[in-house]
C-alpha cells in the first residue's frame, strides 16, 4: 500500500532496520513473555551482562525498592524487582540513545523526548497505589516505549508533511492521530507496535504501544494503563517544572482501571517524587 506522500513499505522497512538489540535483551523478552516461573533463567541471562548486572542490583538497592538487607546477587535482585522489571531496565539501556534525540517534528528537543517516556514509565510504577484493577507486569515497558513509533516517523516527516498534518488538525479538526492516519496511512502507534514485535516482545507490551492513544480499542488493561502513563507522564514533566496543566484521562478509561480523580491526583503527586529519584538512574536531563 502507497501513499502520495510516503511509501508505507519503506516507513515498515525503517522500523524494523532500527538498530538491534543485545541478544540478552531479546532472551529476557522471550523470558517473560513466556510467563513461566524462570527467575533463574532470567538471573543466568543478566549475569553475563556486566552493564546490566550493574544496573540491576543499583535499582533493586535504591530507596523506592530497598528492604532491610542490602542486595548483592543478581538473584536477589531479580527476586526483589520481578522478571518484568529487570527486563524494562534492559530495555531503557538498549534503546536510551536513540530515545534521547530531539524530535522536533513532534516538538521535542532538548531532551524531552525521553523525559517523557520515563516520566511515563514512572507513572505505571506508582500506578498500583492508586487503581484497583492489576496491572499487567509488562505495562511498564509498554509505557516507557508508547512513543516508540515517533522516531521512525520523524525520518520522513519533511515540512509539507508536517504543514499538511497541521492543517488537517487546525482546519479538519482532526486529532494528532487522526491527522496522521489520514495523511500517512499510518499512526505512531501502529507503527511502534511494528517495531516492539520486530523486537520479539511480548503480546501485551505491543498492545499497549498500539493502543496508547485508543484503549477502549484494545480491550486490554495495560492499553488503559499505558494511555492513562502517557497523560499521567505530561503532568509529572509539568509539574516537575513548577508548571499548571489541564490533562486528565477519558472518565471511561479510569473507571476501567478503577482509579478516581483524586487517585490520578495522588498519582501524579507520587510520580513527581519518584521522577526526582529515578532521574540519575535513566540519565534524564
Amino acid at each position: 500500500m502507497k501513499s502520495k506522500l510516503i511509501d508505507i513499505d519503506e516507513l515498515i522497512a525503517q522500523a524494523n532496520e532500527l538498530t538491534a538489540l543485545p541478544q540478552s535483551t531479546i532472551r529476557l523478552a522471550a523470558l517473560v513473555g513466556s510467563k513461566a516461573d524462570n527467575s533463574e533463567e532470567v538471573s543466568d541471562v543478566v549475569a553475563f551482562d556486566p552493564a546490566l548486572t550493574f544496573k540491576l542490583i543499583r535499582a533493586a538497592n535504591s530507596a523506592y525498592a530497598s528492604r532491610s538487607e542490602p542486595v548483592t546477587t543478581v538473584r536477589d535482585a531479580v527476586d526483589r524487582l520481578g522478571t518484568a522489571q529487570v527486563f524494562s531496565l534492559a530495555v531503557a539501556s538498549s534503546v536510551r540513545p536513540h530515545m534521547q534525540k530531539n524530535l522536533s517534528e513532534y516538538g521535542f528537543s532538548d531532551g524531552e523526548y525521553w523525559r517523557h517516556s520515563v516520566a511515563s514509565a514512572v507513572a505505571v510504577e506508582v500506578a498500583p497505589q492508586h487503581c484497583s484493577v492489576t496491572l499487567p507486569a509488562e505495562t511498564f515497558t509498554a509505557a516507557l516505549l508508547h512513543d516508540i513509533g515517533k522516531l521512525i516517523m520523524a525520518r520522513f516527516i519533511k515540512p509539507e508533511i508536517l504543514e499538511l498534518l497541521k492543517e488537517a488538525q487546525d482546519r479538519g479538526g482532526l486529532t494528532p492521530l487522526e491527522a496522521e492516519t489520514q495523511i500517512l496511512q499510518v499512526h505512531h502507534g501502529e507503527l511502534g507496535g511494528i517495531i516492539a514485535e520486530h523486537w520479539e516482545f511480548p503480546q501485551q507490551v505491543i498492545k499497549g504501544i498500539i493502543f496508547h492513544h485508543q484503549p477502549e480499542l484494545g480491550l486490554d488493561p495495560i492499553c488503559d494503563a499505558t494511555y492513562m502513563a502517557n497523560i499521567g507522564a505530561k503532568q509529572i514533566v509539568a509539574r516537575f517544572a513548577n508548571k499548571e496543566l489541564d490533562l486528565v484521562p477519558d472518565e471511561d478509561s479510569m473507571d476501567r482501571l478503577g482509579i478516581t480523580p483524586e487517585g490520578f491526583e495522588k498519582l501524579c503527586v507520587a510520580g513527581v517524587e519518584r521522577f526526582e529519584q529515578v532521574r540519575t538512574r535513566y540519565n534524564v536531563k
